[in-house]
This record gives C-alpha cells, sequence and structure tokens, in this order.
C-alpha cells in the first residue's frame, strides 16, 4: 500500500456521500508516511465546510495541520490560529511525547461535518473504516490516540471491532478514567489508548497519563 493509492480507496468506499461536508486528514499530506502515532477524533465540528470530494481531491498535496494552522469557533468564542484550547492541549501532549505536531498523521474516524456529535450518525464510521485501513497500512503506527473513550467515540469503536483486554486507569481529572488495549490491524501490533475527550480534558500537569503513553511508543 502506497500514500497514492488512498485517494482511490475513499472514492470508492465513500462515493456517495463525497458531497457532503467534511475531510480526511487533519494533517498534511507528508505525515502519509510511518510514524509512531495516529491521531483519531470523533468528527469535523462546524458546518458549510467544503465537500468531502474536495478533500479527496487535495489529499496528497494538502500542507496544513488542523491543531496548527486552522482559527477555530464554536458557542464559547473564537480563537486565533492554532490558539483553541483543544488544539493547544494536542500540540502540548504531542511534544511532551516528544513529537512535532506538524509530523503526526491526524484524521477523525467519521469524516462528515456537524456542529456537535449528536448531530452525527455512528453508523458512518463503517463507511469511513476502509480509507482508515488505507492510512494505518502506510503510517503503521504504535500507537493510536482516540479522543474520547466512551461506548460512541473512536477508542469504543476501534474495541468493539478489535477486541483486547481493556486497561483503565484514571485521568487525574476526578472520575474520569483512560482506558486502552492491545490489538493487530493490519497484521501488526497496535495500542489503542482512549483519552477523556480533550475539547474537555486537559493532559496537562498529568504526568502519569503521558508516561503511559511514552510506554506504548
Amino acid at each position: 500500500m502506497t500514500k497514492d493509492e488512498i485517494p482511490s480507496i475513499a472514492k470508492e468506499s465513500l462515493s456517495d456521500l463525497l458531497g457532503e461536508p467534511g475531510g480526511i486528514l487533519y494533517s498534511s499530506h507528508e505525515t502519509l508516511t510511518p510514524g509512531s502515532v495516529y491521531l483519531l477524533g470523533f468528527n469535523p465540528g462546524g458546518s458549510n465546510g467544503a465537500p468531502l470530494g474536495e478533500s479527496v481531491q487535495l489529499m496528497l498535496s494538502y500542507s496544513d495541520n488542523a491543531y496548527i494552522d486552522e482559527s477555530w469557533s464554536n458557542g464559547n468564542g473564537a480563537w486565533e490560529p492554532g490558539e483553541a484550547p483543544l488544539q493547544k492541549r494536542i500540540r502540548w501532549l504531542l511534544n511532551e511525547l516528544g513529537l512535532e505536531t506538524s509530523a503526526v498523521c491526524a484524521s477523525n474516524l467519521i469524516f462528515f461535518q456537524s456542529r456537535s456529535a449528536n448531530d452525527i450518525s455512528f453508523s458512518l464510521a463503517k463507511r469511513c473504516w476502509p480509507v482508515h485501513e488505507a492510512i494505518l497500512k502506510v503510517v503503521q503506527p504504535k500507537l493510536i490516540i482516540a479522543f474520547g473513550n466512551s461506548v460512541d467515540s473512536p477508542y469504543g469503536y476501534l474495541h468493539a471491532m478489535f477486541g483486547g483486554k481493556e486497561e483503565k486507569m484514571p485521568s487525574g481529572h476526578g472520575n474520569w478514567q483512560v482506558k486502552g488495549f492491545r490489538c493487530r490491524i493490519n497484521d501488526r501490533p497496535v495500542y489503542v489508548a482512549g483519552l477523556p475527550h480533550l475539547s474537555r480534558y486537559s493532559p496537562v500537569g498529568k504526568p502519569r497519563v503521558v508516561q503511559w503513553l511514552v510506554e506504548h511508543l
């Protein structure tokens, strides 16, 4: 599998949905190369974005990173590029892991845009999975970091699909937990780590959580 094959897989898997707003990569096309981590959110926020087909078309030339270069806004405010709380937490965490944000491949379980997770059908994850599978064949990560670890989350979807003994430990925030399991994806060993969603949870000042992630790199 090479990165050049991914757009055609996306067009075939999502052929009847390419007109819907959304995007596939949250990172530059240059991250479609072997790397230790794959970041996986739930789905793009907002509304009235570019159609998914445009993201597919530009996948092999897209040079921005959503966590560095984009200006985000929601009901709580608007931020300069890279300054939204979620963006800053992502960059801080990756830096603690010894990684450059710009070098880490990032996507969302569901490629389609919505104002909130409640406005999107979880069943769409099945339509998007063949594209993730192709990306994972190229990136070959040791660790998948998923944002959210409830049943209806990227972590929950992967655990339901691949199984594996689940590990849990305190997140350092109230009674929230971090969760993880070992599995094989594309016949390669992978550790899937599920954090509470980083729009509400900050890993800053929680060295035990950072060390747990480091141990799986």
